[in-house]
């Protein structure tokens, strides 16, 4: 466990067997002073990061407020990943990944090396995520699970996106596992930063390297409600990282930083997102 002000956290490796197996880690809780429900799945986690779902990373604590999860690459998976958490006062956790591809991890048939992560949440009465699009605030969530679920910015040009492969032919030649974010929702987001809400608190994730940035969500990815008649929902994101701009052998970095803290407002919000901006000295947008 971490802990630091107002929020604490618990941060897990493969060792839970929870309803789907030895696969979530992450946040396995997220916890504050305001609100002792966790924000995440009890079963499930959040900042899950693909490169080590299900892989068995070795949890480091380094101290009260720092745990990492690492994973040395090997031949099932041959990429080095160390996936940071830094816990700080009065409510924020820093996250960092590292990672290095020793051979090429591309999915089949596409333009560019996916780097993704989940947030499976806890029964929100509110499962939209909310963002900047159209110079405007925007609250959406998928409709059903893999339709309309990806969404990108619109500071990137059409041209620029990831192109993924023809559904049908893509089936046909790698199975049926077709992934649930290739599909585009007609909305873009503004800015590099989505925030949920948990009854009275707020979750605001703001992200570095925005060019590369996706989000992506599903109504139901976090399983059944404790709430009647609903599903929990997955508010994700990923980096596409394109083909110009990926090497085997290259050492990459991505972070974000989370804030977990009472709702004030959605001009509270963006000064969240400005002031982590400039602390964190993460790369910046105009539109």
């Amino acid at each position: 466990m971490i802990q630091a002000g107002d929020i604490q956290a618990v941060v897990g490796d493969a060792s839970r067997n929870s309803q789907r197996g030895q696969q979530y880690c992450g946040l396995w809780s997220l916890t504050s002073r305001h609100r002792p429900f966790n924000a995440f799945g009890n079963s499930y986690a959040g900042l899950l990061p693909g490169e080590i779902r299900g892989k068995s990373p070795t949890l480091h604590v380094i101290n009260d407020q720092q745990c990492a999860l690492e994973r040395k690459a090997d031949d099932t998976c041959p990429v080095d990943v160390r996936a940071d958490y830094h816990i700080k006062a009065p409510n924020t956790i820093d996250h960092t990944l590292t990672f290095q591809d020793h051979r090429d991890v591309r999915a089949a048939d596409c333009d560019h090396r996916e780097v993704s992560w989940c947030c499976y949440m806890n029964c929100p009465d509110d499962s939209r995520l909310h963002f900047r699009a159209d110079n405007d605030w925007h609250r959406y969530i998928s409709a059903k699970h893999g339709s309309g679920s990806n969404i990108a910015p619109s500071y990137v040009s059409a041209d620029q996106l990831e192109a993924w492969p023809n559904k049908s032919e893509w089936t046909q030649t790698h199975g049926p596992n077709w992934p649930f974010h290739w599909d585009r929702y007609d909305v873009r987001f503004d800015q590099p930063f989505y925030y949920g809400r948990l009854g009275e608190m707020i979750m605001i994730l703001v992200f570095d390297t925005p060019c590369w940035l996706r989000f992506f969500c599903s109504p139901s990815g976090g399983g059944p409600s404790l709430i009647a008649d609903r599903t929990c929902p997955a508010w994700d994101f990923l980096w596409a990282i394109p083909n110009a701009d990926y090497q085997i052998n290259r050492e990459y970095t991505l972070r974000l930083r989370l804030i977990y803290k009472p709702f004030v407002s959605d001009d509270d919000v963006l000064d969240e997102l400005h002031r982590t901006q400039t602390e964190l000295g993460f790369e910046t947008v105009t539109n």
